[in-house]
């Protein structure tokens, strides 16, 4: 039953990909003034659509991720990668969505120098630190600071990020990576999320053959710390 479910889940998330992708390129193009002149309220009828088919899109991916870990579908390809590096990417991309967001807020790579190699696939290590690091900017509010800290501890790189946002309390830290929770604050459900990232996130860390964990005293301004580590990147004779 549960793979019936996991395929089914697949099934009908790869079907709403084509028309989520029809829609989006439509609505950009419109909104690019390729069909003529738009007036203020037409911008911003588009704009709300816009916005909806990129919510959508993320459910259909998380859903997809989700159903392919279940069924064992996930391969990775290990390479050596420099996590220091990709941190700072992905915290580039969210300067610039903070930007085009006009919310001000610091946010930044704390890193040594010689950190060494992970072993890590690079689109699933971006996937972890691009959730962690957006989870951290979405329950932040305006003037606050999310900072990516990247250290070696024994055999691993570790990773904290960290925020100056809400906090989660201490009773939602045992269901925190479980599928579909969210917390009850009302940024979190003013925030648009499908409670899968993190589970999705886990899952992957874990498939690197590092762990993940949470750190929250649930005061608010006090924010969170999620941290993670993966191993050592280990060169072949």
């Amino acid at each position: 039953m549960d793979r019936l479910k996991s395929d089914f889940v697949a099934n009908v998330s790869h079907e709403l990909r084509t028309p989520m992708t029809s829609i989006k390129g439509y609505v950009e193009v419109m909104l690019m003034g390729a069909s003529g002149p738009l007036n203020e309220q037409q911008m911003h009828f588009l704009e709300v659509v816009k916005n909806n088919a990129q919510r959508l899109n993320v459910l259909v991916n998380d859903l997809l991720d989700v159903s392919r870990i279940e069924a064992g579908r996930v391969s990775l390809i290990f390479q050596p990668l420099d996590l220091v590096e990709q941190a700072q990417e992905v915290v580039n991309d969210t300067l610039r969505r903070a930007r085009e967001d006009n919310k001000l807020m610091t946010i930044r790579v704390d890193a040594g120098a010689g950190i060494p190699q992970i072993d890590g696939d690079l689109e699933r290590v971006r996937q972890i630190l691009g959730n962690l690091v957006s989870n951290a900017y979405n329950y932040t509010p305006e003037g606050g600071c999310v900072t990516v800290r990247i250290h070696p501890v024994d055999d691993s790189v570790q990773v904290d990020v960290e925020d100056t946002g809400i906090g989660i309390p201490l009773e939602e830290h045992d269901r925190i990576f479980e599928r579909f929770s969210r917390g009850e604050d009302p940024l979190v459900l003013a925030t648009a999320g499908t409670g899968l990232g993190l589970p999705i996130v886990k899952n992957l860390v874990e498939m690197h053959h590092g762990r993940i964990w949470l750190t929250s005293t649930g005061e608010r301004g006090k924010g969170s710390v999620f941290s993670f580590t993966l191993p050592y990147h280990q060169p072949v004779d």
